[in-house]
């Protein structure tokens, strides 16, 4: 063909066209800049946390990759088929022409150019809110996983605190310790013990070495735990009173209200039944045929025989579904949603019956904690105070003061130890209910 004919060119810029542009989604903003460490003594609040873990944690790198796939899918449900553009050449002759002594090449072929476009009837929307719903799923799973590392991270760092509490008061008690089995052993050399109490002792001190050595080690491994929740090196709180101050404020802080059902866990199985709902209802419109229109120009040459030089063609293609005409979509469709609102309910009937078990939980430690905190603690306190006051005036001995000391100590432990099960509880109750960090812009656009 020596020049390709207006109409031709017409053709083409009419399909061309005919796709209707799409939105490009724009790519995520750069993380920012990682923090050399996360200081536990600064911890920020939920929404800080959840803020420093999806900007830092590698989990939610992927997450993030997890969203563009889900995006993708959507722009992708609402882009119309592409045009198909067909090129022919037909009737060249072999042998001899018809009549004889034509060109075989410019007065017998004719030449052939169409655009073919498939209409898709009551499918796009169905698909589009399939694909919709599934990006509000995918968007909940992550936040609900957000929400988990966040209160992950919550925990390790009421870990932390505890260890820190501990270790200082097993720091105290083995200094003590020491104290007291060098004046168990001067007194033996008086003769005014045997020296078994001084041996006693000893034991005693290396018991408790024991201890402080085991705690320090604890206190590496729940700050290892922490770095590797958040991504970032955590640091301690660096005294008793900071790490003390951290347990008491979260607990005591009342327990927000919240709906189970809006928790992001259950909200993503709610989306994924829709989701699941519109692809069966596109599986269903499959026996709708989706007829396919072509354009065509055809220039013929041979003209010696009548034929028209320059002609249109139009034509109409319906597909017929006999065979398969959506079954199978339908019944993977049908049998997701169905397993979307099972594991919902099963989920919700847990999380009743978890709030139960757990509240009661917490009353029982509850009241262990008060009756430590308003009587234990303050007759042991006030009894070592007591004891040192005797023991200025010379009417008690150091070794009931450091008896007394050691007593107090143990309390003081067995106190942090509830403090850290009563943090907890309330965390693992949170948990079960809808309260938690607000999601990221990137994510609650979507639902």
């Amino acid at each position: 063909m020596r020049r390709v004919p207006p109409l031709l060119v017409s053709c083409l810029l009419l399909g061309a066209a005919s796709a209707p542009a799409q939105p490009v989604p724009s790519s995520p903003a750069p993380a920012a800049p990682a923090p050399a460490a996360l200081s536990l003594a600064s911890l920020p609040d939920e929404d800080g946390v959840a803020a420093l873990l999806w900007d830092h944690s590698p989990e939610f790198a992927t997450a993030r990759a997890r969203m563009a796939s889900s995006r993708s899918d959507l722009v992708r449900a609402g882009l119309m088929p592409n045009p198909e553009l067909d090129l022919g050449l037909n009737t060249v002759p072999l042998g001899p022409t018809n009549p004889p002594g034509l060109n075989r090449w410019t007065e017998v072929p004719n030449y052939g150019v169409g655009i073919s476009e498939q209409f898709e009837l009551g499918k796009r929307g169905p698909r589009k809110d399939s694909a919709r719903a599934a990006l509000a799923s995918t968007a909940l799973d992550v936040q609900a996983s957000l929400r988990t590392r966040t209160y992950d991270v919550l925990e390790r760092a009421a870990e932390v605190a505890t260890a820190e509490v501990r270790l200082a008061e097993l720091e105290q008690l083995a200094g003590d310790a020491s104290r007291l089995t060098e004046l168990q052993r001067a007194r033996a050399q008086r003769g005014e013990t045997a020296g078994l109490d001084a041996d006693r002792s000893a034991l005693e001190e290396a018991q408790l070495q024991g201890q402080l050595a085991e705690e320090r080690n604890h206190l590496a491994e729940a700050l290892l735990s922490c770095s590797q929740t958040v991504g970032l090196a955590c640091t301690p709180f660096g005294n008793r009173e900071a790490a003390s101050q951290f347990l008491a404020t979260r607990l005591s802080r009342p327990l927000p209200d919240a709906d189970v059902q809006q928790r992001p866990d259950l909200r993503s199985l709610e989306a994924q039944q829709r989701s699941a709902q519109s692809a069966l209802k596109l599986a269903r419109r499959r026996w709708i045929p989706d007829p396919t229109l072509r354009a065509g120009y055809l220039r013929d040459q041979f003209v010696v025989s009548g034929n028209q030089l320059n002609s249109l063609g139009f034509t109409l293609t319906v597909p017929l579904p006999l065979f398969d005409h959506g079954q199978a979509d339908r019944l993977a469709a049908s049998t997701t949603a169905e397993a979307a609102e099972r594991a919902r309910l099963q989920l919700t009937a847990q999380a009743e019956r978890d709030m139960v078990t757990l509240s009661a939980q917490r009353q029982a430690v509850e009241a262990r904690r008060e009756r430590v905190h308003t009587q234990t603690l303050p007759q042991a306190s006030n009894l070592v105070q007591r004891l040192e006051a005797a023991v200025k005036a010379g009417g008690a001995s150091m070794l009931d003061l450091l008896f007394a000391r050691r007593t107090y100590g143990q309390f003081l432990m067995d106190a942090a130890d509830l403090d850290l099960a009563a943090f907890r509880l309330s965390v693992s109750m949170e948990r079960v209910r809808a309260t938690g960090p607000k999601a990221p812009t990137e994510l609650s656009e979507h639902f």
